[in-house]
């Protein structure tokens, strides 16, 4: 792993901040806290497959009157699965499914095109699909693959329906403590000139994920959005299903509490929907729920500096800009 800098520039991280909520809150309980702030909502829910957190945080949403829920993954029949399960608990629930591809930027494209025909604009942008520690691949435009999933797809579909969202709208990204492993590499993303560490390209993915919803805080502010990243813990789900015994021997020595899939998905949904944190915007939850700092020694994680970087090699690897 690179050296980790030692102190963090740029713009300052709010201070901790305590909520109401637990590390034990489940989605369920967290959406009954904030439901009339869910009720009459239009909302987006990317890497909605059954067994995921996105999955029980549609759940939970769903149970508590949208207007609208939007579900999106790569594979039709687990969208339709997991729609299907929702529509069996909650009967009256307007549910849409969008299949695309993260790996894929057409299809990105395609899709974003789809949902900006809606009758709506939509008020909650949850960007949860991912994946972690696969064997190295490159997407179809040759980014390695989870830099290229976890952050530049989302960068993509989420700027491209900027103009359907509403004011005051919110959109969370879903990172992990793994941005921990490993700082950006900057001049090599793809691993072009180094040898690929999983864990190493898990890590620049998840950095980019906090970078992003702090650039898209500052960016969209002036339309009263809110962005956040946000932490949801440990948690067996089948994101991790390429992983082996010895990718796990890696993580020896970290400490980890594990959650349920539940508690997994509460940060989620209170991230999107808690009144209490709008005015701590691009702010970071951690799996306890409540707002922290990124700590000094990842400096890479934070900062306007590394924000505007990432947005500028963003747009490069997308081809096209997106100003606000």
């Amino acid at each position: 792993m690179p050296r980790l800098p030692s102190r963090c520039r740029g713009r300052p991280y709010l201070p901790s901040f305590m909520s109401a909520f637990k590390f034990e809150t489940t989605a369920n309980e967290a959406a009954s806290a904030v439901s009339s702030n869910i009720k009459g909502k239009n909302v987006i829910i990317t890497g909605a497959s059954p067994k995921s957190l996105a999955f029980e945080a549609a759940k939970a949403i769903a149970a508590r009157q949208p207007n609208l829920l939007v579900l999106t993954a790569r594979s039709p029949s687990l969208l339709q699965e997991t729609r299907d399960t929702i529509l069996s608990e909650v009967a009256d629930v307007n549910i849409k499914i969008v299949e695309f591809d993260l790996s894929k930027q057409d299809t990105i494209r395609e899709a974003a095109a789809k949902l900006s025909a809606f009758d709506v604009k939509f008020d909650v942008i949850i960007n949860s699909a991912g994946v972690m520690a696969p064997p190295y691949a490159l997407t179809a435009e040759g980014i390695e693959s989870q830099f290229g999933i976890n952050h530049i797809g989302h960068f993509l579909f989420t700027n491209l329906l900027v103009p359907k969202i509403n004011e005051g709208a919110t959109i969370i990204n879903v990172t992990s403590r793994g941005y921990q492993l490993g700082n950006i590499q900057w001049d090599d993303i793809s691993f072009e000139k180094n040898s690929y560490n999983k864990w190493h390209a898990y890590a620049q993915s998840k950095a980019a994920n906090i970078l992003f919803s702090g650039a898209l805080a500052r960016r969209l502010a002036h339309r009263n959005i809110t962005s956040f990243s946000v932490h949801p813990g440990t948690i067996h789900t089948n994101l991790g299903r390429h992983l082996t015994q010895e990718d796990l021997d890696m993580l020896a020595g970290i400490p980890m509490e594990f959650k349920n899939p539940q508690q997994g998905a509460a940060n989620m949904v209170i991230a999107a929907f808690d009144p209490s944190i709008k005015d701590r915007n691009g702010a970071h939850i951690d799996d306890d729920n409540q707002i922290k700092a990124i700590p000094a020694q990842f400096a890479y994680a934070t900062g306007v500096e590394n924000e505007d970087r990432l947005w500028a090699l963003s747009e490069e690897l997308v081809k096209e800009k997106f100003v606000y």
